[in-house]
């Protein structure tokens, strides 16, 4: 059996903030390798036709503020409803996590930190004095892979995540590939998990 999963990832998304610890134990738990994949969320809401969330119709957006408080309570975890910096431009954070990767260096204490950095702190993480703040408390220099996120080979890299996501079907963040099945959203983590189960008996 294949154990990676593919984690197709937006730091702005509060569900991949909601997703990431929980993703994080069942790595721990079963083994797995964890294939970050940031990618344009953007071009793929532009390519399916999804609505940005302030354009969703108003039952729509009361039912996120709903579900996002339910999560919130039920996963004990810090996440500020409406928070200061959303929308924001991710490039930046997406490629210094694909920067990560290509350094052989386990990109998951990074990307959590822009995700609650969003959702949690309030904090702009389009702005590189954020960005750089993130990464020295990750022990990463941030001028360093500030300029790295700007190579040619890096951008590459996220066009072709969107790509991957787009020839994949993934329409939203977060989504899992494992064994060529998608699971999209935090709350199939359960369906993930009996999948890793399957393959394992």
């Amino acid at each position: 059996m294949t154990n990676t999963v593919d984690y197709y990832i937006a730091t702005s998304s509060p569900w991949t903030y909601l997703a990431t610890p929980r993703l994080k134990k069942l790595a721990e738990k079963y083994n797995l390798i964890i294939n970050w994949k940031p990618f344009n969320i953007m071009e793929v809401f532009a390519k399916n036709g999804t609505a940005l969330v302030k354009d969703r119709p108003k039952p729509v957006q009361i039912n996120r503020l709903n579900e996002l408080e339910r999560w919130r309570e039920h996963l004990n975890m810090p996440l500020t409803l409406g928070p200061k910096y959303f929308p924001v431009d991710i490039t930046l954070s997406q490629k210094i996590i694909i920067c990560c990767q290509n350094n052989n260096i386990n990109p998951y204490d990074i990307a959590f930190s822009f995700m609650k950095s969003v959702w949690a702190d309030e904090k702009d993480i389009s702005n590189e004095n954020t960005i750089k703040e993130v990464c020295r408390d990750c022990n990463l220099d941030g001028n360093s892979i500030i300029k790295q996120a700007s190579e040619a080979v890096i951008n590459d890299k996220y066009v072709k995540n969107t790509e991957d996501a787009i020839k994949n079907n993934v329409w939203g963040a977060p989504t899992f590939i494992l064994d060529k099945e998608l699971f999209w959203g935090q709350d199939r983590l359960d369906f993930l998990e009996r999948k890793i189960q399957s393959i394992l008996n």
